[in-house]
């Protein structure tokens, strides 16, 4: 079928084009085919509204305007302050596999409310709950679920006296072209589900690398109204995240291969490409964080 909004030609059963990201409204009478073929067209926005699209006029193959204009000078800057490190890996498996490990192992102490449970069945694994600070986690063998509970908000601090809500309002206002902003409880789930608990990511640079793919997420569908209902994690391969989301109404998964920088959508059939985890913009992020935060290392 063609694309109601460029014409496109794209495949049958997807629920967006694969070219322009309008939604595919299916002809009357027409089945919904139940195979996906993964999609080599390159961007594939999950449900992005018609009007929004006409009205903003986003290109999301670029992130953002102010981004591209600032992106050289803060990579200058990056690369002043830290010399040979690799902007590329922030973050890694070998972090992400001991996350991971820590979610199965960690044994919080008593001054943490936390609650866990367990349940047997004679059908399969013993299924394991603990109530985190930031998340509810569920672990059945290597199948770990972790739902965002709202501990996680704008009056978390995370590092000296300075909340969320403040370094937002001021990605909003020294980072971000005039007129967006990010999409605040997208930001903290999904930093959520990346910190699990205070105690868990409490180093400074564990803390930066989450806050730098979650901001290169959520800025990347800016105006979209997205919701993280939980996300899952197989021990075996910590990199790879599956997030169940609601996206304007419609539920969706999106697997996203932090390790690799690569995005899945329509319940991983289509592949998502965009520039957000280029390495400018993730510079970008890093020196927007550690300017407001005040962070200074040492330079390798």
């Amino acid at each position: 079928m063609k694309c109601p909004r460029c014409g496109t030609q794209v495949e049958d059963g997807l629920n967006f084009c694969s070219e322009c990201g309008a939604p595919l409204i299916m002809p009357a009478g027409t089945p919904e085919r139940k195979q996906r073929k993964k999609s080599n067209t390159g961007f594939t926005p999950m449900i992005v509204a018609m009007v929004l699209l006409a009205v903003t006029a986003i290109t999301v193959a670029v992130v953002i305007y102010s981004l591209q204009k600032r992106a050289s000078a803060a990579l200058d800057q990056f690369n002043r302050t830290y010399g040979d490190y690799d902007v590329s890996a922030d973050i890694d498996l070998d972090s992400l596999n001991k996350s991971v490990e820590n979610l199965k192992n960690l044994q919080l102490d008593t001054s943490v409310n936390t609650a866990s449970s367990s349940s047997e069945s004679s059908d399969g694994p013993t299924a394991d709950f603990v109530k985190y600070s930031y998340t509810d986690v569920t672990t059945v063998g290597n199948d770990i679920t972790v739902v965002p509970n709202g501990g996680l908000d704008g009056s978390t601090v995370l590092y000296g006296d300075k909340d969320l809500n403040g370094f937002l309002d001021y990605v909003d206002a020294k980072v971000l072209e005039e007129g967006r902003s990010i999409n605040r409880e997208f930001f903290y789930d999904m930093l959520s589900c990346m910190l699990v608990d205070k105690d868990l990511s409490s180093d400074t640079e564990s803390i930066e690398k989450n806050m730098v793919m979650s901001l290169a997420v959520t800025n990347n569908f800016f105006g979209t109204d997205v919701n993280i209902n939980n996300c899952e994690l197989d021990a075996g391969n910590a990199a790879e995240y599956r997030y169940n989301v609601t996206v304007l109404g419609k539920n969706d998964t999106w697997i996203i291969n932090y390790g690799k920088h690569e995005m899945f959508m329509n319940n991983g059939a289509t592949e998502y490409t965009s520039d957000m985890f280029k390495d400018e913009y993730l510079a970008t992020w890093l020196v927007a964080i550690e300017e407001y935060y005040g962070i200074k290392q040492d330079t390798p």
